[in-house]
């Protein structure tokens, strides 16, 4: 049996938990030092009973609930509570896959009521070794898809089996076809245009029509309007590295201004390198793109617009790196030729291409050995007293920008004692 365990409204909860004041309130979580030009990173389960969602503007959650409390989200905070929460799990089965920071897939043995038991035991021993006031959904079935898809039927706190094909079909029929995970609205609108509006009428769909339409993902299409999925549970120590490192920051406001913007890339890039380095990674694609300012007549239009921000996104390769200097070098030249000078809220850049840094060939040049050396020192005072408390001289008078929390966890590895 597999089990999936999903924390409810993750990062509101855990800020609910942290400070008494907040339980019972409607809360949205924000991304650490930004209040007014973000999305919510979370809202609690009495922010949601206004229609509140995670993801959407700020804006537009206040128009929604007037009284909505925002709290700066912390990374740190949320990543100690995951670490408590997989110290729980991994007592139960090694076959532990960490899905995204508040979500895992456990493997058990045993039947239908010994799995039941595992999820009760777990749901009490969250209250009793992280917080009272947190609470999870979980999901058995028979397989993953079906686990995350009984997860996702009763919330808050909810605690659902499906045991067997039969009844996943039973289930299936009654909901909606982009209400289970791999099926978003862009397929579901390319199903709808077939004829297809829900899994009975998707199960009539023959396996050719659904391959000549989606390709190979017509073959997962079959197989869900069926309940079935032969995905593997994957051991977090097993799970590959990351294939690539990367930080964007949405400004507080729009800005045509190049020296601005020139800092705050600067400073992003230094951020990826520093993550490379830790990591013992080099790089050698450099990506860079941003987002243009809100649409002239505002946000209404902007709503109509379905939250679309226009921009421009390229790539360059470079010779393998983990310095931040050469690769806001290589960004800042993809920035100057997709920019076309008019106003940005938000930009971003990122390397791929990884390899590990060691081994590599020593060198006798003075101009790298100092590089390296630079480098080492800044790692280890910014690692000690917090990011950029050493940096260039040229960011001293740049607008701050922090980490925020990474929910899948793409570059955090996790020592379970």
């Amino acid at each position: 049996m597999i089990l999936h365990i999903d924390f409810n409204s993750y990062f509101a909860t855990v800020e609910q938990q942290a400070n008494p004041r907040l339980r019972g309130k409607p809360v949205g979580v924000t991304g650490g030092d930004r209040i007014k030009r973000t999305v919510l990173g979370a809202a609690s389960v009495e922010a949601k009973k206004f229609g509140v969602k995670t993801g959407m503007q700020i804006w537009e959650a206040r128009k929604l609930c007037p009284d909505i409390i925002l709290v700066q989200g912390d990374s740190d905070k949320y990543l100690e509570c995951t670490k408590r929460f997989l110290n729980i799990l991994k007592d139960y089965s090694p076959y532990l896959e960490v899905f995204s920071i508040d979500e895992c897939f456990l493997e058990v043995t045993g039947n239908r009521l010994q799995a039941t038991e595992i999820a009760k035991n777990i749901k009490s021993r969250i209250k009793q070794e992280i917080g009272e006031w947190i609470t999870c959904s979980i999901g058995i079935s028979y397989n993953k898809l079906m686990a995350k898809l009984a997860g996702s039927l009763q919330k808050p706190d909810g605690l659902v089996i499906i045991s067997n094909q039969a009844e996943a079909i039973k289930v299936l029929d009654k909901i909606e076809l982009d209400e289970i995970c791999g099926i978003g609205s862009r397929i579901k609108k390319r199903l709808n245009n077939m004829g297809i509006f829900d899994f009975s009428s998707l199960r009539k769909a023959p396996l050719p029509a659904l391959l000549a339409s989606f390709k190979s993902y017509g073959q997962i299409l079959y197989n869900m309007a069926r309940g079935i999925d032969h995905t593997p549970v994957m051991p977090f120590y097993e799970k590959e590295e990351v294939k690539s490192i990367g930080h964007r920051h949405t400004i507080d406001h729009d800005t045509d201004n190049p020296q601005e913007i020139k800092q705050i890339l600067l400073k992003l890039c230094e951020m990826v390198a520093m993550r490379l380095r830790a990591k013992n990674l080099l790089g050698k694609t450099v990506s860079c793109w941003y987002r243009e300012a809100f649409h002239p007549r505002g946000e209404e239009m902007q709503l109509h617009l379905g939250g679309v921000f226009y921009g421009d996104s390229m790539q360059n390769t470079i010779s393998y790196t983990c310095d931040g200097l050469e690769i806001f070098q290589a960004a800042w030249k993809i920035f100057n030729q997709i920019w076309d000078e008019s106003a940005i809220r938000m930009i971003g850049v990122s390397v791929s291409n990884l390899k590990p840094q060691n081994p590599q060939n020593l060198t006798l040049l003075k101009d790298i050995q100092q590089k390296d050396l630079i480098n080492q020192i800044l790692d280890k005072v910014n690692n000690k007293f917090g990011e950029f408390t050493l940096q260039r001289g040229i960011l001293l008078t740049s607008s701050q920008i922090h980490r925020k929390v990474n929910p899948f966890l793409s570059d955090r590895r996790f020592k379970l004692v």
